[in-house]
């Protein structure tokens, strides 16, 4: 079931950099069928003013998945860094808070929670599923016609 109710929330330093994460993430859930992540918006706070947009998803409802409250917390303790906050399911959290990280961002919260059993698992099923798309990504690229797989000896 897609209920999207766990919210990652991470810390950037730039636009540009919370932009990259978040075209990484749509990316995602656009190549994997499995995926389908709620609400990604961006917090940043400029010249004293509060903006958050959503930025992907919430096609009914356009609003962030955190309280008005939270986001001008959030806003102020920012400074001059950008957040993304990402609404997903539980199956989805390990690795969207992976595709963050990779991305530069800091973790600044989530409500998802799990055992140090749980972690070590996710961790090996993340592991697992990019050796796996490795190993496709690869075997592409072996069936490409233009490539010459034939080597002199």
């Amino acid at each position: 079931m897609n209920k999207n109710e766990t919210v990652i929330i991470a810390a950037f330093a730039d636009d540009t950099a919370a932009e990259a994460a978040i075209e990484a993430l749509r990316d995602w859930d656009k190549r994997v069928r499995e995926v389908k992540l709620g609400v990604i918006g961006r917090v940043h706070y400029v010249d004293g003013v509060v903006k958050a947009d959503v930025v992907h998803g919430g096609l009914f409802n356009r609003s962030m998945p955190i309280t008005d409250d939270a986001v001008r917390v959030l806003a102020q303790e920012l400074d001059s860094r950008v957040a993304v906050v990402v609404a997903c399911d539980d199956y989805e959290a390990a690795m969207v808070t992976d595709s963050l990280t990779r991305g530069g961002g800091r973790i600044l919260a989530s409500t998802y929670e799990r055992t140090a059993e749980e972690k070590a698992k996710e961790e090996k099923e993340v592991a697992d599923a990019l050796t796996e798309e490795a190993i496709r990504t690869a075997a592409g690229k072996a069936k490409d016609p233009g490539r010459s797989t034939n080597r002199p000896l």
